[in-house]
């Protein structure tokens, strides 16, 4: 018997593996009260490999699909980052555009509040070096930009243009040495030239000791000399030195301009208010310089005559 079941092995396995789905299908079509015997055994002996079976082919589907859904997954998330990306630069452009376009209209407001005439600039380069406080705009000559007109913004006095080109202009800054804006304190209406000082400050200079100056006072533009228009902030005093001799007293500016932050600048070309020669407001400004000297020496004689 032995003998047979090992030679006829094969064919004998081949039919069970036949006779079980049938068995299984016959089985399943009955309620479990139908049940025999020889069912519970087919059952009890298939239940565990066709468990087996399922169990391999859900993992084998589920991983398959599982992959092909990652790499959608990660096609799709490199197109999400991409997306988001240009989304970011174009958020980023329109916000450098509205912060230029409120700039701008602050420029604009300013303009008219003065009523002169100006060319835009943008500032495009700034000087390095420790002797020059300087900048350099994207405006020259091609836009009847000349030597000398005055450079703002609607923060105050920003300089005065040095040298042209035919497309850019180079302007000395208020913190330079060679810097002098002939300003008015505004609220006691006491009179110097503001010149540079350091990168920071500046300092008004031919105020006499005896002019009400106190720190926190804004000195504004007076208008002398023909290339400042009448008005224009151009810093705050934020020290003042007043020694116990002498005609005149040490006061330090900071400037209205925040040059770290300058990108447009306005370059008035004409004003509408009529200004003096050149020569005419330097003679002026020296008889006021000569008068205010002599201001100690009549209050000292009056104090004798008492």
């Amino acid at each position: 018997m032995i003998k047979y079941l090992k030679e006829y092995r094969f064919y004998i396995i081949l039919f069970l593996f036949l006779l079980i789905p049938v068995i299984a299908i016959d089985t399943s079509n009955r309620a479990p009260r139908d049940y025999r015997l020889y069912d519970r055994v087919i059952l009890g002996i298939t239940s565990p490999i066709q468990t087996a079976i399922s169990w391999s082919l859900e993992q084998i589907v589920s991983g398959v699909q599982n992959y092909i859904y990652l790499l959608h997954t990660r096609r799709d998330n490199l197109a999400l980052i991409e997306e988001n990306r240009k989304l970011l630069n174009t958020i980023s452009g329109l916000q450098e555009s509205q912060n230029e376009n409120i700039r701008l209209r602050k420029l604009l407001g300013f303009q008219e509040k003065y009523r002169f005439e100006s060319v835009v600039a943008r500032v495009i380069a700034k000087d390095v070096s420790t002797e020059f406080r300087a900048i350099r705009i994207n405006r020259g000559e091609s836009s009847g930009i000349q030597k000398s007109m005055a450079v703002v913004t609607n923060e105050g006095v920003v300089g005065r243009v040095l040298r042209t080109t035919k497309t850019t202009a180079d302007v000395v800054t208020v913190l330079d040495l060679l810097s002098a804006v002939d300003a008015i304190a505004e609220r006691s209406r006491a009179r110097g030239i503001v010149e540079g000082k350091t990168d920071e400050v500046c300092q008004l200079k031919y105020a006499l000791r005896t002019d009400d100056i106190v720190p926190g006072d804004t000195l504004i533009s007076s208008g002398l000399g023909g290339i400042f228009p009448k008005g224009i902030p151009v810093g705050t005093v934020s020290a003042v030195n007043k020694k116990m001799f002498g005609i005149s007293q040490e006061v330090e500016v900071r400037p209205s301009v925040d040059f770290s932050k300058l990108e447009e600048v306005l370059v008035v070309t004409k004003t509408e208010t009529e200004v003096l020669p050149k020569e005419t407001s330097r003679e002026i400004s020296k008889e006021i310089v000569k008068e205010k000297a002599k201001e100690p020496v009549k209050e000292a004689a009056r104090g004798n005559h008492t």
